[in-house]
């Protein structure tokens, strides 16, 4: 199985988190239990132990934008795996354009 991409790790982090946030919420209107397994923990642990840059400019600013999420939200380990990930994709381009 191929390993997902970091852009595709943050966005099924998000799909999923969304989810289960959706079903708490409805589950509260409807006043029944609003307990849901967690099943995005292993996004979540991934992404803080991401250690490879992007692979482009895209996935870089996905990484940026999470990161600023989650200091925006409040500390969490996954803001310097981000800014660690974009930062390697903008030192290896620029490494590449200052060659030509």
């Amino acid at each position: 199985m191929t390993e997902l991409s970091l852009t595709a790790t943050i966005y099924r982090y998000r799909a999923e988190m969304f989810t289960q946030l959706a079903n708490q919420r409805e589950a509260e209107e409807r006043g029944t239990d609003t307990e849901f397994p967690v099943t995005y923990w292993p996004l979540i642990e991934k992404i803080e132990k991401w250690d490879r840059p992007a692979v482009d400019l895209c996935e870089a600013i996905d990484a940026l934008k999470l990161a600023i999420e989650d200091y925006e939200a409040g500390d969490t380990p996954r803001i310097p795996a981000m800014m660690k990930a974009a930062l390697g994709w903008l030192d290896a381009e620029y490494k590449r354009r200052t060659s030509l």
